[in-house]
């Protein structure tokens, strides 16, 4: 694929979708605990942008480090917000922090899937377009 041509009305319409992609995603991880979906579908659905970002204008991901970080970061932050939950009796408590609970984990899982997915697919770009070379 010619990494200098590329469509002008298709990179148009693609940034027009982006927010709407973006805005749906968050709609999907926040409305997880209520409604089917969650952070593993809303974090699938924020990947979106990036490949379409990619398949639009194929370029190198330069942030590829900052994403491995990130859901490492991630990682972490889940494993600690369920042992601090459930430690402190947290589960026992009012329905509010539940709810409290499971949107953050919501949020935690979508940052995390949605990552971890990029890097994934930016990984395996690189290993298919270092064999062209």
């Amino acid at each position: 694929m010619n990494h200098e041509t590329h469509s002008e009305i298709l990179e148009d319409i693609m940034f027009l979708i982006y927010p709407l992609i973006l805005v749906f995603g968050f709609y999907v991880i926040l409305t997880g605990p209520r409604n089917p979906g969650g952070g593993f579908q809303g974090g699938a659905i924020l990947v979106a942008v990036f490949m379409s970002r990619y398949l639009v204008f194929p370029i190198s991901m330069e942030s590829l480090n900052f994403l491995k970080k990130l859901d490492k970061i991630m990682l972490i932050a889940l494993i600690l917000v369920a042992v601090v939950y459930l430690f402190l009796g947290l589960h026992q408590t009012s329905d509010l922090f539940k709810i409290i609970y499971n949107t953050l984990m919501n949020v935690l899982i979508g940052i995390k899937v949605g990552s971890g997915l990029t890097v994934v697919f930016y990984t395996f770009i690189d290993i298919e377009g270092g064999e062209e070379d």
